[in-house]
C-alpha cells in the first residue's frame, strides 16, 4: 500500500507528536516531579543537619563529663570508703543499720556503683544535711525514703540508694 505525500507528511507529524508525548509522559514528567519533591526536602534535610551537629556536641559534652566522673571516681576508691566517711563526717556512724553494696548499669563505657545505706533514729536535719554531704562529695541520691517512727515520730527511719560512676 502506497501512501500519498499528504498522508506521509500526516503519518510523520502525529508520529513525532506522539514520541513527543511518550517522552514527555514517561521521561521528563516523573523527572521534573521528582526534583520537585527532592527540592521540597532541602530545607527539611538541613534543619535535621542542624539538629544532629546540636546534637553531636551536646553528646561530646556528656562523654567528656563521663569521662571526669569516671576518673574522679577512680581517683576516689571504693564507693563503700567514701559513704563510710561521709557518715562519720556527718556524726551519724551509730545510726547506721546496713551499708549493702548493689548490682549497678556496666557497659563498655560507662560502670555505675550502687550503695543502699539503712538509717534508725535519725531527725530530719540530720538527713538533710547527709545528704548533701554526699552529693557535694559527688555521689549521686538515687532514691530516698524515710518514715517516722512509731515510738517518736520526731525521729525517721532511712534508706538511700547512693550511685556513683566508676
Amino acid at each position: 500500500m502506497k501512501l500519498e505525500a499528504r498522508d506521509k507528511k500526516v503519518l510523520i507529524f502525529g508520529g513525532g507528536a506522539a514520541a513527543l508525548i511518550l517522552l514527555y509522559a514517561l521521561v521528563l514528567s516523573p523527572l521534573t516531579s521528582d526534583l520537585a519533591r527532592k527540592r521540597e526536602l532541602i530545607p527539611r534535610k538541613e534543619k535535621d543537619l542542624a539538629e544532629m551537629k546540636v546534637l553531636q556536641s551536646e553528646y561530646a559534652e556528656i562523654q567528656k563529663r563521663l569521662q571526669e566522673a569516671q576518673a574522679e571516681a577512680a581517683r576516689r576508691g571504693p564507693v563503700l570508703t567514701d559513704i563510710d566517711n561521709i557518715t562519720k563526717r556527718a556524726n551519724l556512724s551509730s545510726k547506721i543499720v546496713s551499708l549493702k553494696p548493689q548490682a549497678g548499669v556496666e557497659t563498655a563505657g560507662f560502670k555505675e556503683s550502687i550503695v543502699e545505706v539503712k538509717l534508725e533514729n535519725i531527725t530530719l536535719y540530720d538527713i538533710v544535711n547527709y545528704i548533701y554531704l554526699l552529693e557535694k562529695d559527688t555521689l549521686r541520691i538515687r532514691k530516698l525514703q524515710f518514715k517516722p517512727r512509731y515510738d517518736n515520730p520526731k525521729l525517721l527511719n532511712a534508706t538511700i540508694l547512693i550511685s556513683s560512676a566508676g
